[in-house]
């Protein structure tokens, strides 16, 4: 074993041949567990005697897990939501293990995939296609349309910017602080009730610390009619009941990148409604690559020098 230890890195999508050479040139030892998803039970096994850790997967590092963890120093994962995936973090701190994370890899990523499902929805393109039995409709387009942004931190200011470049109408934004650099390219703040009641298109880019059902039955009842809702944020941010009963009716469409969940979305038509098979919008091979460099980098300073610029905890 090299002198300075062991590292794990899970999954396979993160993570490339270069990264764990660059690892193995400054003295570490890489063992990969090549999958996604490890249970709990197999992170505990698979976590010790390592001094550092590469979470590339989606699976959670409880409490029980840094227990088992008798010599880790250091965790980086490669994504932003880093509280979401390591529910022992609080446990970690406690005892000196540090956490880095990966903000804004995904950002042009996640960005670009938003503003295609707000074209492919505005200008109904699932149902006039092969996917869909319409032959013929008369659609608006962007340059017609007031986008209401919900959350302007990295995502939602790339959102932002291409939405500018594409010729829309009107941007209004809601956010905890203001952003006055986006305010001079025109973008108005407004608080949410106004923005709900006056967009064409609202997407969703708040942080997970919004809570759940974020939008329930009353701020879906405040959106315009025919309004299109897209979620490319987190999973949950919506009531899934209020939505549900607010698009049977046909009143307002939605997108959003994951599975509902729900059987009964299955039944709407792809006018109405658009979801994404698993979480993909993140999913690019520069995404993947960015997420890649700066968790490798920072699990090397954070094991090196104790510190990093993406430390968290």
């Amino acid at each position: 074993m090299n002198k300075k230890g062991k590292i794990l890195i899970t999954d396979s999508l993160f993570i490339f041949r270069e990264h764990e050479k660059m690892l193995c040139d400054v003295g570490y030892e890489v063992e990969r567990l090549d999958k996604p998803d490890s249970t709990e039970n197999e992170l505990i096994q698979a976590v010790k005697g390592k001094v550092g850790y590469i979470l590339g997967g989606i699976e959670k590092i409880t409490d029980k897990v840094i227990d088992a963890a008798d010599e880790l120093k250091a965790i980086a994962f490669t994504g932003a939501d880093w509280r979401n995936f390591i529910p022992g973090h609080v446990q970690a701190t406690a005892r000196g293990i540090s956490i880095a994370s990966t903000p804004g890899a995904n950002t042009y990523a996640v960005a670009e995939y938003t503003v295609t499902i707000i074209l492919a929805m505005t200008r109904n393109i699932f149902e006039l296609g092969r996917t869909g039995e319409k032959k013929f409709q008369t659609v608006h387009s962007l340059n017609e349309l007031t986008v209401g942004v919900v959350g302007m931190g990295h995502i939602g200011t790339r959102v932002t910017k291409i939405l500018i470049a594409l010729g829309v109408k009107k941007i209004l934004y809601y956010s905890r602080t203001r952003k006055p650099d986006i305010e001079r390219d025109g973008v108005e703040f407004v608080d949410m009730e106004t923005l709900l009641q006056n967009s064409d298109i609202v997407t969703l880019h708040a942080s997970k610390e919004v809570g759940a059902d974020f939008i329930g039955r009353n701020e879906l009842s405040k959106m315009k009619d025919s309004a299109l809702l897209v979620n490319c944020g987190f999973t949950g941010g919506v009531n899934v009941e209020a939505l549900f009963q607010e698009l049977k009716t046909g009143r307002i469409r939605a997108a959003q990148d994951d599975p509902m969940g729900d059987d009964r979305f299955g039944t709407l038509p792809l006018s109405v409604w658009f979801n994404s098979n698993s979480h993909t919008a993140f999913n690019t091979f520069e995404a993947n690559k960015i997420a890649s460099d700066m968790s490798t980098e920072s699990l090397i300073n954070l094991l090196s020098v104790g510190m990093d610029q993406y430390k968290v905890n």
